[in-house]
């Protein structure tokens, strides 16, 4: 029966480390969960994770004790439940900028009374019907499955408060990037104004006894711990792309030294 780890390392106040991810390739999956990330954002909203991929996508996590979060497209419950119905263990939704979205998010994760997600006690995480009794099921699901809401507008960024203290929400992930478009500086995250807001909003999640994460360069990664932030993510591309400049760096300057 499925497990939600993440859920336990936050509960106990500890820092997670995710991955975006794109492309949803079993293989580069598994890599990722052998090389130690907690959790992974399986990215439909900018990437190419269908409803139709997330089964091997959620096995592959699986295997290596990732835990699986899908970022939908949109915060719709039609949208969402495909996702959980085929092994997300949580989500981590875009462009929440009220208690109402927060909501929202939270009646199609949740089965009643918590929510309002349609019950298929034959889905994924419930072994197709060979797990546990429907009930024993429901609240299990209720318990494991995390909500985590991004904050990415000004609008957001005022009710950041409110949105955490809605029941049935984990996280609440304010998004820099696209908060730096909203607030007329696209692209600087560090700008004093950004880093204000973001600050704000995260002061105003700790209020509500909710948990706050935040996108912001590995640099930066230190002073956000130490405001209470404890959930991140890099990027599949990002650490590729790092990665790949790195090795080339080194071994072109060998071969330079060599005459190669």
């Amino acid at each position: 029966m499925f497990k939600n780890t993440l859920k336990e390392k936050l509960a106990d106040g500890k820092a997670v480390f995710g991955v975006m991810a794109g492309d949803p390739s079993p293989a580069v999956l598994e890599v990722l969960g052998y090389s130690g990330f907690d959790w992974v954002l399986l990215d439909n909203e900018h990437g190419s994770v269908t409803p139709h991929t997330m089964v091997e996508c959620a096995r592959a996590c699986e295997v290596t004790g990732m835990v699986p979060i899908v970022r939908p497209i949109y915060n719709r419950i039609d949208i969402i439940t495909p996702f959980m119905d085929m092994g997300a263990y949580g989500v981590q939704v875009p462009h929440i900028n009220s208690a109402d979205d927060a909501k929202d998010t939270v009646d199609a994760v949740k089965y009643p009374p918590l929510g309002k997600r349609g019950f298929f006690g034959g889905n994924r995480n419930n072994r197709y019907g060979m797990g546990m009794p429907a009930g024993e099921y429901l609240e299990h699901a209720n318990r494991e499955t995390l909500v985590c809401l991004m904050v990415e507008e000004v609008e957001g960024i005022k009710n950041a408060e409110a949105i955490a203290a809605v029941d049935g929400v984990d996280v609440v992930f304010i998004g820099a990037g696209d908060l730096s478009v909203s607030m007329g500086y696209p692209g600087q995250m560090t700008h004093p104004e950004v880093v204000k807001a973001v600050e704000s909003a995260v002061e105003g999640v700790l209020r509500a006894g909710k948990i706050p994460g935040c996108s912001c360069p590995e640099d930066q990664v230190p002073r956000w711990l130490e405001r209470g932030v404890r959930f991140f993510h890099s990027s599949t591309w990002r650490l590729l792309s790092q990665s790949s400049r790195d090795y080339l760096e080194r071994m072109r300057g060998v071969a330079a030294e060599l005459g190669a």
